[in-house]
């Protein structure tokens, strides 16, 4: 059920979790592929529930979510999707797993449907429960077959993130921090991008290979969280690495096999990074980057934050002093200083772990500030400062005397991108748009996971925005122009 539920559902959509949450995998598959329409009781009981959550009053129409959810209906193949992954020696890990990350519980509605995986402690030849989870006959949760070890216990979790840009200064700062972090049993976590994400990979499998830690039934010295299917490496420059955190450590992903990496989809990996570490650090970052969204995931799980600080000519390290100064963040400078985070002794106050005052994460945040809830439509809330995944803007720049400028202390000077002022329906769509090509309204539903009256309105808004074009009923992404 959950298999085939991971590619109905977008990443973060509050009002699947809350469908979820009173009906369960099973009888939520049943009625978004059974077409019937929801009866009363249920379409009031649902809304009731969402409103709760803190859900926006346009989010709450379980009729909505149907259609978008339904429109991806054509994608699915549960068992197929799992033949592929166990061909790559992962499988797919439920809440109802034993061994399911408990972390997660935190994100509340917005935790993720499954967990794709590759690595950890079990083979490509040992006994699944994955073809046992397309039965029809008896809910996987309820089987009496012996559970097998999937993934490894990890007692201790530290996030290390950063810019896809990394000066000599950030890799060095990465590799110790890293290193000492592993070779005192902590696991590291990152998103497997280029910059800091691969430098602290990288970083955690050389002490482990040196050290000989890791191996079968071992916590993993580093684990990567991407955002699109685990059956391609993405970014293809850092296949060799993610393979090798696949060997020797583990690979996650709420996707599944063949699922595209999209903006909107890196946002919301953000914020299992976030759930699953005991403390975020974030190494260098430029006044957008989005590894500043994981750091506003973790604060409002109650998670504390850390930041390294850099020179204040850097433009790689405007974000990490943006963050010391707007959030509760701590200066961390080396492997001592995460732990006295991890343990809580250097957390802000009114920032402990866990504490109600921390955010509304069960009641719908999706890791968003604190101070934000989610949007109107049910779809997760933006951060409280303007971030993409992956992209960093904002220049330091050249005066007309040759003298250099410091960097930006504010996003003003930063060159405007194609997805700023978009809803978050336009943010789909956008992404969905073929940039060489065209495609069919009905495919770009089925690939952003809206319905189609949704599909037909944002792409007369890209349209009329420049965004997109529109060849014979066909539609594409427009070409920018030089």
């Amino acid at each position: 059920m959950r298999a085939e539920l991971s590619r109905i559902i977008e990443p973060g959509d509050l009002l699947a979790g809350v469908l979820l949450a009173r009906l369960g995998p099973r009888q939520t598959h049943a009625l978004i592929s059974g077409g019937a329409e929801p009866d009363a009781q249920l379409t009031t009981c649902l809304a009731a529930d969402a409103e709760e959550a803190g859900i926006g009053r346009r989010g709450r129409r379980l009729q909505d979510g149907l259609a978008r959810w339904r429109a991806r209906l054509g994608q699915c193949d549960g068992a197929r999707e799992l033949a592929t992954i166990r061909r790559f020696g992962g499988g797919l890990l439920i809440p109802e797993d034993p061994s399911w990350p408990t972390e997660l519980e935190a994100l509340g509605i917005a935790a993720p449907v499954a967990l794709w995986h590759r690595g950890g402690t079990r083979g490509p030849d040992a006994p699944s429960r994955d073809a046992e989870r397309l039965d029809q006959s008896a809910p996987a949760e309820q089987s009496e077959m012996p559970e097998q070890p999937v993934l490894p216990w990890i007692p201790r979790t530290a996030a290390v993130v950063g810019s896809r840009e990394i000066t000599d200064y950030g890799m060095r700062a990465t590799a110790e921090m890293v290193e000492d972090l592993v070779g005192h049993g902590v696991c590291v976590i990152s998103g497997g991008a280029y910059g800091v994400d691969a430098a602290a990979h990288r970083a955690a499998l050389r002490l482990a290979a040196r050290r000989g830690l890791g191996g079968p039934g071992a916590a993993p010295p580093t684990v990567a969280v991407l955002a699109g299917g685990l059956d391609r490496w993405y970014p293809a420059g850092n296949e060799r690495l993610l393979q090798g955190v696949a060997d020797h450590g583990l690979v996650l992903s709420e996707l599944p096999p063949g699922a595209a990496p999209t903006k909107h989809r890196f946002l919301q990996r953000n914020r299992l990074i976030a759930a699953l570490s005991a403390a975020t650090v974030i190494v260098e970052a430029r006044w957008r980057s989005g590894a500043q969204s994981t750091a506003h995931h973790a604060l409002s799980l109650g998670r504390p934050v850390g930041a390294v600080p850099g020179s204040i000519f850097s433009a790689t390290s405007a974000g990490c002093h943006r963050l010391l100064r707007e959030t509760p963040t701590t200066v961390v400078t080396d492997a001592a200083d995460v732990v006295e985070l991890m343990a809580g002794d250097a957390a802000p106050a009114g920032s402990t772990p866990g504490s109600p005052a921390a955010g509304r994460t069960a009641a719908g945040s999706t890791g968003a500030a604190p101070d934000a809830a989610p949007s109107d439509d049910g779809r997760p809330a933006q951060a409280m400062l303007p971030v993409m995944p992956g992209e960093e803007v904002g220049e330091p720049g050249v005066s007309g005397s040759g003298s250099r400028t410091p960097p930006p202390r504010t996003d003003r000077s930063a060159p405007a991108r194609p997805q700023d002022g978009m809803s978050q329906e336009e943010v789909l769509l956008h992404d969905a748009l073929p940039k060489r090509g065209l495609s069919t309204p009905g495919k770009l539903a089925a690939v952003a996971g809206l319905a189609m009256p949704q599909v037909y309105a944002a792409l007369t808004r890209l349209e009329r925005a420049g965004h997109a074009r529109r060849v014979e009923g066909r539609w594409g992404r427009s070409t920018p122009s030089p």
